[in-house]
């Protein structure tokens, strides 16, 4: 048996090493010409660190990141609207949320797939098992996994149409160079405005590296100068707390990374025929919950448990969407929902929300890091 993954993202680097490890084969393909230490920060849930362990990479990990050890909603007069004790969930689950930047999280990956990654590859057809790419080359194998992301051309052509879903936000990302204080370097969250979806966020990544992120209810394409955006981000966080406003005041406006926030609703099928969808492919989600990188971490997992347990590739595809599909949608769900309910614009509205998401009861709250943290990555 021998996979094809396109893409060399989060997800489909995940995927190799977890092919990997159970001696299947594999070829990985990605349609960037080189890959770059790029993008910000990233939360690895619970869920993501545990499937980490099994694949001999936590200890690495945890390494180059930071253990937060409680997340936390506020509003902008520093009130505190909901504490999660991430301690309390690495007793409970077995590991807790880390915050890494993007690049050396990618790093670690690479470092760790002994196959080498084809780079500039661009996937443009799919016909029976060969893949043909824009350069003119072709890749055959047994069965292709999608791992090309949100706008996968795998799911395109192959398995079925996303319907895209705009969730009313925008974000600016940075990373910044600096160290927060050392109260906060371990705990961090998001603080909410009462206008209309601005929230913003700042967490230690490692050594003199801060994840920023601002978001904004806004139509959709709006299009900002980095010089724009920067002063608008300044106006929007004016009544914010100054440990925010310090790290604000400490970012390039051309590093600010720009885009709006998308899904898609949810499709019935991941994989057709030989071809098989993955993390963002096959479910993508709004990144209210921090959760996009982890479900494709645990998909990455499961897909080759069942590919090195049936004999038969359709048996592992059906298994596989049959134990992902209903959790991976549940948070695709959540997560649009958060999204919305961050999104209002008036006063009377916001406050309250704020107080129904302070005054929400501790079960609930344990229901919800239940459904997140509680995965059973054993295959039967």
């Amino acid at each position: 048996m021998k996979a094809i993954i396109i893409g060399a993202g989060i997800g489909g680097l995940t995927t190799a090493i977890a092919l990997q490890q159970r001696g299947i084969a594999f070829e990985i393909y990605e349609a960037a010409p080189e890959l770059k230490t790029v993008g910000a920060g990233i939360w690895l849930g619970c869920n993501a660190m545990n499937v980490y362990e099994k694949l001999g990479l936590a200890a690495a990990l945890k390494e180059r990141s930071v253990l937060l050890e409680t997340v936390f909603i506020k509003d902008t007069s520093g009130n505190t609207l909901q504490l999660v004790n991430n301690l309390e969930i690495k007793q409970l689950y077995g590991n807790a949320t880390h915050a890494i930047h993007r690049g050396t999280l990618q790093q670690i990956l690479v470092a760790a797939v002994r196959t080498p990654i084809q780079l500039g590859k661009k996937c443009i057809r799919i016909e029976g098992g060969t893949v043909y790419f824009e350069d003119g080359s072709t890749a055959q194998g047994d069965l292709i996994i999608g791992a090309d992301g949100i706008r996968s051309v795998v799911r395109e052509q192959c398995v079925t149409k996303a319907q895209y879903r705009y969730s009313g936000q925008t974000c600016w990302r940075a990373t910044v160079n600096m160290d927060l204080p050392a109260a906060e370097q371990h705990n961090s969250g998001e603080m909410w405005s009462k206008k209309g979806g601005i929230r913003a966020s700042a967490s230690q990544l490692g050594d003199h590296q801060v994840y920023f992120w601002m978001t904004k209810a806004i139509p959709a394409g709006s299009r900002y100068t980095p010089a724009d955006a920067y002063t608008l981000i300044q106006q929007e966080l004016q009544a914010f707390p100054k440990e925010l406003q310090e790290v604000m005041q400490r970012i390039d406006p051309e590093q600010l990374i720009h885009g709006d926030l998308y899904d898609f609703k949810p499709i019935a099928q991941w994989y057709k025929d030989e071809v098989v969808l993955i993390g963002d492919a096959a479910h993508a989600t709004t990144p209210n919950l921090g959760q996009g990188a982890s479900q494709a971490i645990e998909d990455a997992y499961i897909l080759a448990a069942y590919l090195s347990k049936e004999t038969d590739i359709n048996a592992a595809f059906q298994k596989y969407q049959a134990k992902r599909i209903k959790h991976a949608q549940s948070v695709v769900s959540m997560s649009y929902t958060l999204g919305r309910i961050t999104s209002l614009k008036n006063g009377i509205g916001s406050r309250l929300r704020n107080y129904l998401i302070k005054h929400t009861p501790n079960w609930i709250a344990r229901r919800q890091f239940h459904l997140l943290y509680d995965v059973n990555l054993n295959v039967e």
